[in-house]
């Protein structure tokens, strides 16, 4: 079943491919309703794919920093002592729905990073951005080759189109591309539940 977590567009230009990865790999972490996630950061080292814990502790550290993320440190005693355990929240404003497919496809971190934030630079609703390579390196904070090189593989391994009407992602199983609205409703004698509006 694939399951979607929301990103916020806030990340585009604030975070490098590698960091917005990450970023969308604590939330497949997290909760879907509150965005909330209780992830060691060893466990999210591994998830993410490497080995240097202080990596990912500075990276997280900087999510807060940047306003993306809200780090929350509490003592929890154990059967063995007490020890500190982290809650994470992430910021859902303004977000996109990416799914749990991305994790899996076999191309670098930093390409998914990129696609993630191609996606936040898209128009409201859709999988297309119209701005040029020359103007997305500068909402992005990426160099303009780096762009370039991000642009060749997302197109050679079919993620991406370009024509004159923009840039398009081409997989919607992974970038929902409806305008998605979660509200709460109470049917008549029942329980309250969560339901998935898709315009």
């Amino acid at each position: 079943m694939i399951q979607y977590r929301k990103i916020t567009e806030l990340i585009a230009g604030r975070l490098k491919p590698k960091e917005a990865y990450l970023f969308y790999c604590l939330a497949l972490k997290s909760d879907f309703i509150t965005n909330e996630s209780y992830i060691t950061q060893e466990s999210l080292a591994k998830f993410y794919g490497i080995k240097d814990v202080d990596q990912i502790r500075e990276w997280l550290y900087m999510f807060q920093s940047k306003g993306l993320l809200t780090i929350i440190k509490s003592k929890v005693k154990g059967r063995y002592g007490t020890f500190r355990k982290c809650k994470y929240i992430l910021n859902a404003e303004h977000y996109n729905l990416i799914s749990d497919l991305l994790k899996e496809e076999p191309i670098s971190s930093q390409l998914k990073g990129f696609l993630i934030l191609l996606k936040c630079k898209c128009l409201n609703g859709t999988n297309t951005t119209k701005f040029s390579q020359n103007q997305l390196a500068k909402e992005l904070g990426i160099s303009a080759g780096a762009i370039s090189q991000y642009m060749k593989d997302a197109i050679d391994n079919a993620y991406v189109s370009k024509d004159d009407k923009g840039i398009h992602l081409l997989r919607e199983d992974i970038f929902l591309k409806v305008k998605a609205e979660f509200r709460k409703v109470k049917p008549a004698k029942s329980k309250e539940k969560l339901v998935f509006i898709m315009d």
